[in-house]
């Protein structure tokens, strides 16, 4: 029987997370399912969480919530705190929910730049930014945080200065799935391997620095398969490397005005930074790889005691 001081979520658009926090923030159980904002119906956030955390709740342990879940589609809107952000000081900007009965619940807040030359934001990438610093004692340098949508940070001294947001992993989801592209690819029911000499000829075509528009060498996709010169198999491959070889291509100029260098720190899964890691190589980046399930739940645990919300933690036991 082991005393759960904390449940920590990182709820997504697509999936969710959870982990049951000891007294010392120690991982006693952990969760997925693929529930995110949009598999929630009739915006049944709180049934969707008690099902979810299930027997964890007996007891009222507080529960800190990051990502999605506090956008404006989500349970409750968090705000945004505009950068610079300390990401040290986030539990004391949290967002509360008074209808969860028994249970003190917070939700993070996101992270924004709004200026006149553009606007961008952020909701739990800065959560796994804290976990790297805490965790790896990581407070000066570059992060790339690869998903659905990709982020490049900038941390000085445990400040988030500035960031960039890159649509690769929805757009990639989009042409994969549909349109004239998903014409030249494996079907849904077809077992997709990724293929290592597509991704790289796909990553060339568009980090070369005479590179066209991404939105031409998109169509590459179709125009090479039908002149069999790509195969249906390496389709997808050699469109994932065309999306991130124009991020990264963006991202080194985007860093190199701000003097940033190139030795990025990635967060995420195996399966996600593995393209990153071989881009990298082929960028002249030094990448620094950190699985996002190692450094997120101490995230929220320190986030929570920021908050004071441990003390309210009343002899919960699983």
């Amino acid at each position: 029987m082991s005393h759960i001081a904390c449940i920590a979520i990182d709820w997504g658009t697509s999936n969710r997370r959870g982990w049951a926090l000891g007294e010392k923030g120690d991982i006693l159980a952990a969760r997925t399912d693929d529930q995110g904002l949009l598999a929630i119906k009739d915006r049944d956030f709180a049934g969707s969480l008690r099902a979810f955390a299930g027997d964890w709740l007996q007891g009222g342990a507080p529960i800190v919530m990051a990502g999605m879940v506090g956008s404006r589609a989500g349970w409750r809107e968090a705000q945004y705190l505009e950068t610079p952000v300390d990401l040290t000081k986030l539990g004391g900007r949290l967002t509360e929910i008074v209808d969860f009965a028994g249970h003190a619940v917070r939700i993070v807040p996101g992270a924004a730049r709004n200026e006149a030359n553009g606007a961008d934001v952020m909701r739990g990438e800065e959560c796994q930014m804290l976990g790297a610093l805490l965790s790896r004692g990581i407070r000066d340098g570059v992060f790339l945080l690869p998903g659905t949508h990709a982020k490049w940070a900038i941390l000085k001294g445990g400040i988030l200065t500035d960031f960039r947001t890159y649509m690769t992993g929805e757009v990639y989801g989009h042409l994969r799935k549909g349109g004239s592209l998903s014409q030249v690819m494996p079907g849904p029911d077809e077992t997709e391997i990724f293929d290592g000499g597509a991704f790289d000829r796909g990553f060339a075509a568009a980090f070369a620095p005479d590179a066209p528009a991404i939105t031409h060498l998109l169509f590459t996709v179709r125009s090479l398969s039908l002149f069999a010169r790509l195969t249906p198999a390496q389709a997808p491959s050699y469109l994932s490397g065309l999306l991130i070889g124009a991020e990264t291509k963006d991202a080194l100029a985007w860093l190199k005005g701000h003097n940033a260098g190139t030795a990025v720190t990635a967060i995420g899964s195996a399966k996600l930074l593995e393209p990153y890691d071989r881009a990298a190589r082929h960028g002249g980046v030094s990448l620094n790889r950190v699985e996002s399930d190692d450094i997120l739940p101490p995230a929220l645990f320190a986030i929570a005691r920021e908050a004071g919300l441990l003390r309210q933690s009343a002899g919960v036991h699983s």
